[in-house]
């Protein structure tokens, strides 16, 4: 599988290419008022306000370090009928590799209600953990995404 491969804190992620819209650089981001403390922020692509996701934050290792590899990746929101995009913030957004075969792919957090680096894989350079997006954003996560998109759509 083609993935594209990313560092949320010492963590090595890797998101398949066919979830992925696209990748722009990381932008000006205009707060949301009331979000979660995970929510980067939001931006106009496209002529439509997409809610910026800080993986850094969701995972409780800081802010993602503004990297001039910082990119946001652009995902369909995971379970919405209308397929409106999120951001991904992500540090050392790298390259498009080829991902070795997951095996039994155990993640080790069976709480979907929290969020989920996904299976682990291991390559070349250790360990890595291809994000799942609806392990990633739970939905009760998903379900505050989704709010501030109809807040916003006009």
């Amino acid at each position: 599988m083609l993935a594209l491969t990313f560092q949320i804190g010492p963590n090595r992620l890797a998101l398949g290419v066919r979830e992925i819209k696209e990748v722009v650089p990381r932008v000006n981001l205009k707060p949301a008022p009331f979000g979660p403390s995970w929510l980067a922020g939001v931006f106009v692509y496209r002529g439509q306000v997409v809610p910026v996701v800080d993986l850094h934050k969701l995972i409780a290792v800081g802010n993602c370090p503004d990297f001039l590899s910082s990119r946001i990746i652009l995902v369909p929101l995971p379970g919405d009928p209308r397929e409106r995009l999120i951001g991904l913030l992500a540090g050392q957004v790298a390259d498009i590799r080829e991902l070795p075969s997951m095996g039994n792919g155990s993640s080790g957090n069976s709480d979907s209600s929290r969020p989920d680096l996904g299976p682990v894989i291991v390559d070349a350079e250790g360990i890595m953990h291809l994000a799942v997006l609806d392990r990633v954003i739970p939905a009760a996560y998903r379900q505050q995404l989704s709010a501030l998109c109809h807040s916003t759509d006009s």
